[in-house]
């Protein structure tokens, strides 16, 4: 009787068609719908974006099925095209926005 080596402890990768199944299924788990903020959490972020004098902020946004954090310094805040620009051009849009804190 001969042995299967390291075949039998690795039963889920057996196939391509199975491992590329799996990554897919991993990824859609991962996947986090667009979260609803209240009115509370709005009027939060309106104030702090209202009030802003070059603070560092926290700021939580939602964009590729993910939610994203950075903590950074606003380069500009542009109402007309509601959004925000930090450093080195990134972008972040209002209705991305989750959460906004000083820190």
């Amino acid at each position: 009787m001969s042995e299967r080596g390291m075949k039998k402890w690795a039963p889920y990768k057996s196939l391509n068609e199975q491992e590329d199944y799996l990554k897919k299924l991993h990824k859609k788990q991962e996947i986090i719908e667009r979260p609803r903020i209240s009115s509370d959490e709005a009027d939060n972020i309106n104030e702090i974006l209202v009030n802003y004098h070059g603070e560092e902020l926290l700021i939580e946004y939602w964009r590729n099925e993910k939610i994203n954090a950075v903590s950074s310094i606003l380069s500009k805040i542009d109402p007309i095209n509601k959004k925000i620009v930090l450093p080195l051009r990134k972008t972040i849009y209002f209705s991305e926005l989750i959460r906004i804190e000083r820190i």
